[in-house]
């Protein structure tokens, strides 16, 4: 099955605080580019990529604008949005800025993501509906109440980490925003599941993992250099 034309969020709002960085997180140089461009090339490199929309924090939407417009542009994106108050916000307005019929959103702060990952999870939203990028558990799980006693031990076959991107299909999208768009959520795929669609899970690697401390910038570095 071919993959339909496909838009991106690239999630690229987030503070760099627990980085020690006075940048946006998706500015942090990682080997000496911004944080964000890194995923950015990988998305724009697809040919079913057709528009990218790459959401930042308010006050530097004009900044990148202005320093890096015209080779974004060369980077299929097709508009820089300001994010909103909470991230599922900050994806709407991306995705009211997009009208592909399939829509990916990913984290900026995931740097390794690869070409495969990105098709891979593209085909199953256009086929399923909704997908999610996911690595399997490799430790034990402990489910326990409000004073930290363990309640259960779940089966830990049935347990993913989930990553991104994250595919959905734009009208799946546009509904589960419609119904419960208010309620929080901690990544996109779970409003949908709310909405009762069904999310299909895409395997991928523990190295797509999200730069949130300066121990994984370190970490992302070291397996660049072996690129």
């Amino acid at each position: 099955m071919k993959i339909p034309a496909t838009g991106v969020i690239l999630a690229a709002a987030g503070e760099g605080r627990r980085l020690g960085s006075p940048l946006p997180k998706a500015l942090v140089p990682l080997a000496g580019t911004p944080l964000f461009l890194h995923s950015l090339r990988t998305f724009a490199a697809l040919p079913f990529v057709k528009e990218i929309a790459v959401v930042l924090p308010a006050d530097w939407v004009e900044k990148i604008r202005t320093q890096l417009g015209k080779r974004l542009k060369t980077l299929k994106v097709t508009t820089l949005v300001p994010g909103g108050a909470r991230r599922q916000d900050s994806v709407r307005i991306g995705l009211e800025a997009l009208r592909s019929p399939v829509i990916l959103v990913h984290d900026a702060a995931r740097p390794l993501v690869s070409r495969k990952a990105i098709a891979d999870v593209a085909l199953a939203a256009s086929r399923h509906g909704a997908a999610v990028l996911c690595s399997p558990a490799v430790d034990t799980i402990k489910i326990a109440d409000a004073k930290g006693r363990v309640e259960s031990t779940p089966d830990r076959a049935r347990l993913w980490h989930a990553q991104t991107p994250q595919g959905i299909r734009r009208s799946v999208f546009v509904n589960a925003y419609t119904v419960n768009g208010e309620a929080d959520a901690t990544d996109d795929v779970q409003l949908v599941e709310r909405a009762g669609g069904t999310v299909r899970i895409v395997s991928g690697p523990a190295t797509n993992f999200k730069v949130t401390t300066p121990e994984d910038l370190a970490r992302a570095e070291k397996l660049l250099d072996r690129t």
